[in-house]
Order: C-alpha cells, then structure tokens, then sequence
C-alpha cells in the first residue's frame, strides 16, 4: 500500500470516528421516547414493551413504594416472596433449554449433574430516582464521545448514552 493510500485510510477511519463522536447525543424528537409513561422506552433507554410470549412483561415504572410490611431500618424485605417456580432445570432437561442458557451454564449442568436452576417469573421492577430520570433525559440530548471513543462528556449522573 502506497503512502497516500495509507493516509487517505486513516483519514477515513478519523473521519468515521469523529463522526460516531458527533452522533451520540441525539434530537429531541428521539430523546421524546425516554419517559415514565406513553412512550417506547423506559426513563433509562430500555425498551419498554415485554416480549410476545409474555414471559417478559412490560416495564411499568418498577417498585416506587416500600412493601406495606416494611419498617424503617428493616432489610428490605422479598416483595415477591409469594412467587411460585415457573419451573426448574436440571442436568436431565437443560438442553430443552439450551437456546436460552450460556455457554458456562450448560457446562455447569455437564459437569455437576445434581446442579439445577429453580426459574421465577420475570419481574421488571427496578426504578430510579426522579432526578436519575431527568439528568439521563439531559444526557441523551447532550452527551457527546470524546478522545476517539475513550471518553464522555456533556454528561451527569444517570446513563450517559441512552438511546
């Protein structure tokens, strides 16, 4: 590869990365879709829809309350303490589930036969603080890759690039 050729790669490749550092904060039109209600995504930027087969249900703002039963200085007790199993995997059926569990899981099951994993329904109750929501709102339209990707700026607490 000839010298101007190495230069114009480089260039090229500067060029792109400059750009992807451009492009992390986005509009206001798309940061609309971050919110607590009526919109795509969660306040931190997942989707907010469960999945078809219902076994991921929807995020609908998480546990914002104490359990009634909970009193200040109390570990925080089991809020779905009253959850039955779905159902559990063992080293007899983990290849009926083989699509769903990691490499390192299957080996588990291989390598220790009396190894099994009791599977709860899917919860979607994780919520922040208010202001964790609106600084990542901020983020979205502001934040900004700088140091060829090696760093952030324009952003705050709460997620730096949520869409």
């Amino acid at each position: 590869m000839t010298l101007m050729k190495k230069a114009g790669l480089a260039t090229l490749i500067a060029t792109a990365m400059l750009a992807n550092a451009a492009m992390a904060k986005v509009g206001a039109d798309q940061a609309r879709n971050l919110g607590l209600t009526g919109t795509t995504l969660t306040p931190l930027g997942a989707e907010r829809a469960g999945n078809a087969d219902g076994s991921i249900p929807a995020w609908t703002g998480g546990i914002t309350q104490p359990p009634a039963s909970y009193k200040v200085g109390m570990h925080h007790p089991d809020p779905f303490a009253a959850d039955k199993p779905v159902f559990t995997i063992t080293a007899k059926n983990y290849k009926d589930y083989g699509d769903k569990l990691s490499v390192g899981q299957r080996a588990m099951f291989e390598k220790y036969p009396d190894w099994r994993m009791i599977v709860y329904p899917t919860r979607r109750s994780a919520s922040n603080p208010a202001r964790t929501y609106e600084m990542t709102m901020k983020n979205a339209l502001t934040g900004e890759l700088v140091g060829e990707g090696d760093g952030v700026t324009n952003v705050a607490e709460g997620i730096p690039f949520p869409i």
